[in-house]
């Protein structure tokens, strides 16, 4: 059964997927955000990947008090021992992922999946196979971060 998640944000169609605000309503469809093209974004400082490819792209779909973003990227295994810079709603539109928290806690998520990281949270970050998802975030948080 197709998913949809219908997001009552101000946003562009998503054909045209520009970061602005718009007076529309746009339909976050799983199946469409799998296939939008992204672009690369700069690699993962190199002391932070663990193992894997620092390779990922990025798209933003809205910006506005919150932003949506679609990230994707390469098998790799990312060290956030930085703090997370802000809290994060994920929802996996492709692949896996296993955080482990510094306390130990693990948790798997896979397609279809979603899930919120606390601004603060530190551990690693597991993406064993090309890994996708769909974010959401607060604009002032996103935008002091430097994303």
């Amino acid at each position: 059964m197709k998913r949809l998640i219908f997001v009552v944000f101000f946003v562009t169609a998503l054909g045209n997927m520009q970061a602005k605000a718009d007076a529309g309503v746009l339909s976050l469809n799983p199946e469409q955000m799998r296939e939008l093209a992204l672009d690369r974004i700069s690699p993962w400082p190199p002391e932070t990947v663990i193992k894997g490819t620092n390779e990922h792209w990025q798209k933003e779909l809205h910006r506005g008090e919150v932003t949506v973003a679609i990230y994707e990227s390469m098998p790799a295994l990312i060290d956030v021992s930085d703090p997370f810079p802000y809290d994060e709603y994920v929802f996996v539109l492709e692949g896996e992922v296993t955080l482990i928290s510094l306390e130990g806690d693990k948790q798997t998520h896979r397609q279809g999946d979603s899930f919120l990281v606390p601004k603060g949270w530190r551990g690693t970050w597991d993406m064993p196979v090309k890994y996708r998802e769909m974010i959401v975030v607060e604009t002032k948080a996103w935008v002091a971060s430097g994303e």
